[in-house]
């Protein structure tokens, strides 16, 4: 297992990546809270606006991929929705301080987890154990 870790940790990091670009590019589509969204994501919170500059464009591109981020986005902050409508600029506040579902849960999860696997899979591809090769062909 450990000879194979460093492929288990890439796919980990893909598959974190992959559900922030869909789930936050969903976020950033919803027609009355995405510009809302994208707004306070500019200024507060830089992973969130990357995610929703990308994902937008991926979630544009795969319809099935929209229809589920909006799904998950609408489970996990349909509790704050009005109040980021009532106040944009407290709308990365509202996301980051307390936990309202299983799903808002997950999502503040996967945020940190795409940054924090990509460093740890840049650290052990460079430290995984290579091929020795105690005899040439000729």
């Amino acid at each position: 297992m450990r000879r194979y870790l460093h492929w288990w940790v890439t796919l980990l990091f893909v598959v974190a990546l992959g559900y922030d670009l869909v789930v936050w590019g969903a976020a950033s589509l919803i027609p009355d809270i995405g510009p809302k969204l994208q707004q306070s994501a500019q200024r507060q919170a830089l992973f969130a606006h990357i995610y929703m500059g990308v994902g937008s464009w991926l979630d544009t591109a795969v319809p099935f991929l929209k229809d589920w981020g909006t799904q998950h986005v609408f489970g996990a902050l349909s509790d704050g929705f009005p109040r980021i409508k009532e106040d944009p600029r407290v709308a990365m506040d509202l996301i980051f301080s307390e936990s309202w579902n299983v799903q808002h849960k997950l999502l503040k999860l996967m945020y940190w987890a795409a940054p924090v696997l990509a460093l740890l899979a840049l650290v052990i591809w460079s430290r995984r154990p290579k091929k020795v090769h105690l005899m040439q062909r000729r």
